[in-house]
């Protein structure tokens, strides 16, 4: 069988592992890529950037020769630039040191794994040099580089989401003046609620990270071609160099037509990541996935979701029926030194969607005074249905690391987790990890109690 894997991103190389590894040796694995760097994990070029690695070969997540070893052609460099779903053809071209040249491809099974795009503000002086994306490992190192100069003192960063907010972090660490800009009132807004953000916005502040929030990029301005200014509504701001981290989308361009693609762009797969034709796959960051919370088709850009998905799909090309089912977005962040945990859906969304929805919110120690000498206490939010009790979203704020706790509420509300079945978990207790009364049983236990309160203001109903 000839399987052809258009992207070696996390979500193909997944499958290609998958296929390696657990298939029977009668496939022949072709991949094509774009870029010539497998495994790299871009999530971490904030750590390079910021100085906290030496090479950014720290990052990359795999070993590349046990996969090449297992891959029977492998293009770098080359684009595919279209599929004839018909004849099952792909047409690529291909670039390298020596010649350009073109070729096709045929495939019996098709995975598309070709990832997200950035789109380009289409503004006023937009093609000022100086301003940057940072979408793959070619543009953050270039962004690496380009910020040793002296001549760079105020960067400008457009977009206060994860990437934004990382990068501000580490451009700052580097001794430049740093001002992060986002449309909305506030950072982080996709993930967690407002209460939440704000102690993100302080940390930032605190650390000399200005902000421009619910300020819209108009235009730049330049001298000599280059960028100098960044236009907003709420004024005018220097700015030697503009990194822009919005406006990512589904690259679903080469289905054209032919595959069936939902409101937001990505191909529609079924639960083993099948597109419309039967033959052709979707994986990763083009591809939709079903929402646990919202029972509803959205997009989830993430490194776990690409690995998953492109295990998924590997395993029903071999004949191995595994459904991926619906998903729970999490996500993490650190911003100097705090860290933010947060699973399922925030208020906003719920009110989006007209789910009637309550909170409960508890900040209390994680550790027994006598471990927990330095009095971190820890923030958490649980979000719940008003009808049934479900737990729909949690988030976390905390020093500590809460992954462990982040991952059990992401499966609470995979599984959908009541508040009242929370309380009644059996958490363990041993004095080095917590107390006696778990985090989780007591705010679970606030939540009860609050919802039996007729004057409980904390819900909203549809």
């Amino acid at each position: 069988m000839k399987i052809v894997i258009v992207g070696a991103n996390h979500a193909g190389l997944a499958a290609v592992r998958q296929l390696v590894q657990n298939g029977n040796g009668d496939f022949e694995i072709t991949v094509i890529d774009r870029e010539n760097s497998l495994g790299y994990i871009s999530g971490a070029t904030p750590l390079l950037i910021r100085g906290a690695v030496s090479t950014y070969k720290d990052f990359f997540s795999i070993d590349i020769k046990e996969y090449l070893d297992g891959i029977d052609h492998f293009y770098a460099h080359s684009t595919v630039t279209r599929v004839d779903f018909d004849q099952r053809r792909v047409f690529v071209e291909s670039e390298n040191k020596e010649r350009k040249h073109s070729f096709v491809v045929d495939y019996d099974k098709l995975v598309l794994a070709t990832g997200s795009f950035q789109q380009k503000l289409q503004i006023k002086n937009s093609e000022l040099s100086g301003i940057y994306t940072i979408k793959n490992l070619r543009e953050g190192l270039l962004v690496n580089q380009k910020i040793d100069s002296d001549r760079i003192k105020n960067v400008a960063i457009v977009g206060g989401g994860s990437i934004g907010v990382e990068l501000s972090e580490a451009i700052s660490k580097r001794r430049k003046k740093v001002t992060l800009f986002e449309i909305d009132k506030h950072l982080l807004g996709r993930n967690f609620s407002k209460e939440f953000s704000k102690i993100a916005e302080r940390q930032l502040l605190g650390y000399g990270v200005e902000l421009e929030l619910d300020s819209e990029i108009i235009g730049f301005e330049g001298r000599a071609g280059k960028v100098s200014n960044v236009i907003t509504t709420n004024g005018s701001f220097l700015a030697d160099m503009v990194i822009i981290t919005t406006g990512f989308l589904p690259n679903t361009n080469l289905g054209g037509f032919h595959l069936d693609k939902y409101t937001n762009g990505a191909y529609i797969v079924d639960d083993e990541q099948r597109t419309s034709d039967p033959d052709v796959y979707a994986v990763g960051d083009c591809a939709t996935v079903s929402d646990s919370v919202l029972s509803d088709l959205t997009v989830d850009f993430s490194v776990a979701n690409a690995l998953r998905s492109g295990k998924i799909a590997a395993k029903s090309i071999m004949g191995i029926a595994k459904s991926i089912g619906e998903m729970v977005t999490t996500r993490v962040i650190r911003i100097f030194g705090l860290n933010f945990f947060a699973t399922g859906i925030t208020e906003k969304i719920a009110d989006a969607y007209r789910i009637g929805y309550g909170y409960v919110d508890d900040e209390v120690y994680n550790l027994l005074p006598a471990i927990n000498s330095g009095g971190e206490k820890v923030k958490l939010r649980i979000i719940y249905r008003n009808d049934d009790h479900r737990i729909i979203g949690a988030q976390i704020c905390s020093k500590g690391d809460f992954s462990g706790i982040i991952t059990f509420l992401s499966l609470a509300v995979q599984k959908k987790v009541t508040i009242d079945e929370l309380e009644d978990y059996r958490f363990f207790f041993y004095p080095y990890f917590n107390t006696p009364d778990n985090i989780l049983s007591n705010i679970a236990q606030k939540g009860i109690k609050e919802l039996g309160d007729e004057t409980a203001g904390d819900r909203n109903k549809y």
